[in-house]
């Protein structure tokens, strides 16, 4: 997987130099000692003209956008065709990334001055975003963007490469660093947890496991989506593979609600825009050491080994609740996003992964048709059902590749009768 890095640098003729080479070198030499400097690829984008920005996204599909030059509270200075400074409002650079091309842009790194408040306006439509309060001098600029890039590099977080980033202007002598604002999609959001879209990382093997198929190819960063999606037999199989020397388990099974209602409403561009935030989120707020995939479109399965359920459970209410209280409307006016959740322990009995699953989906349809919660606790056991239901279970069981039929009658007959003496969970 390549993160692509377009690097946009502007310095009109009616402005003041900018040693903007020089920011360019240092950027590629530092990240060069990095030991996933390889998964970074920068692309630059000289003496930046505004159709510029439209033609790279679309050739390059990046997963970061960064700007140097000049900026204003309100506008960012590129060049025009007289050479002279072209200003292109907060307001285009908004409705640039709204546009479907610039789905892949996951961070905008604007190393300008004066260039936080659009930095802020920016996060709230769901990205990352850096920029500046105050005036921000050429060797500041280099130092911090130079160690942001190489901390990326390094497999570090992008709140902790922008804190490298300040740290390294400081250590050079320099003031300005406390002026550096990072703003992702919860930094407004004071009932929010603390964990926000910053906490990704875009290099190393963590962000690997993200962006990774079941069998390891890679996925394509233009699809700009964090979770592979899966049929039933290839979600079974998956879970199977995850769960195997594992002594405990904890899986969440999460439904994205009225997804055709929402494609019916507002449209299915805006459809296709939720599921991507839904899947960043899934992706940023699941523990590290997760298995993730996503089930027929607007349904997610995540899956830990050898933990203990109050925290799975913790984690799962959390990314509920975010799912929830998400600014949706800076997608679409009025536009509201739910979903519903269950969990389904696994302690290393003889139960197979279609009916590990099955049972955390009958979870979630029993929360919906009783309205009691937006996270439920799946049934212990799966019990005979007819008519819709059946045909649920046929399709992981009938599907899955792994086990013969008999096998499987074998082990829901023997985890039916180890279960059926627990007390039932509580909903919580």
């Amino acid at each position: 997987m390549s993160v692509k890095v377009l690097l946009v640098a502007a310095n009109p003729l009616d402005t003041g130099r900018l040693a903007l080479d020089e920011e360019m070198r240092l950027i590629q030499e530092r990240t060069a000692q990095s030991p996933y400097a390889a998964e970074i690829e920068f692309v630059p984008v000289w003496a930046a003209r505004a159709d510029d920005l439209l033609r790279e996204i679309n050739r390059h599909a990046p997963t970061v956008l960064h700007f140097s030059g000049h900026s204003s509270l309100n506008a960012i200075d590129l060049v025009g065709n007289d050479r002279r400074a072209k200003p292109v409002s907060r307001e285009a650079v908004l409705r640039l990334l709204g546009l479907d091309a610039a789905r892949s842009v996951r961070v905008v790194l604007l190393n300008s001055c004066y260039s936080a408040e659009m930095a802020k306006d920016i996060a709230r439509r769901g990205r990352c975003a850096v920029g500046t309060i105050e005036r921000w001098g050429d060797e500041q600029a280099a130092l911090f963007s130079a160690s942001f890039y190489r901390a990326l590099g390094f497999g570090a977080t992008l709140k902790e490469a922008v804190e490298q980033g300040c740290t390294s202007v400081l250590l050079e002598g320099y003031t300005g660093a406390d002026d550096i604002r990072l703003h992702g999609d919860e930094a407004d959001d004071p009932g929010g947890s603390g964990d926000d879209v910053s906490a990704m990382r875009l290099a190393g093997p963590l962000a690997r496991a993200r962006h990774s198929t079941h069998d390891g190819a890679a996925h394509d960063d233009r699809t700009a989506e964090p979770i592979p999606l899966f049929n039933e037999s290839e979600c079974a199989d998956f879970v199977t593979r995850f769960l195997a020397g594992a002594r405990s388990a904890a899986l969440t099974y999460l439904d994205v609600d009225g997804l055709l209602g929402i494609n019916d409403v507002y449209g299915e561009h805006v459809g296709d825009l939720v599921i991507r935030r839904c899947s960043e989120m899934v992706a940023a707020h699941s523990a590290e050491s997760a298995a993730l995939c996503r089930l027929r479109g607007d349904q997610y399965v995540v899956v830990e080994r050898d933990v203990d359920a109050p925290s799975a459970e913790k984690r799962a209410g959390k990314l509920v609740a975010r799912i929830r209280r998400h600014k949706w409307s800076h997608l679409s006016r009025d536009l509201h996003v739910s979903a519903t959740g269950s969990i389904a322990h696994w302690h290393g009995v003889a139960e197979d992964a279609p009916s590990l699953i099955l049972r955390a989906v009958l979870g979630v349809k029993e929360a919906k048709v009783r309205h009691r919660a937006s996270l439920a606790a799946a049934p212990l056991a799966l019990p005979e059902l007819g008519g819709d239901f059946e045909r649920e279970r046929d399709k992981l069981l009938h599907l899955s590749s792994y086990l013969s039929s008999d096998e499987r009658r074998s082990m829901r007959r023997d985890t039916e009768a180890q279960l059926e003496q627990r007390r039932a969970r509580p909903r919580f």
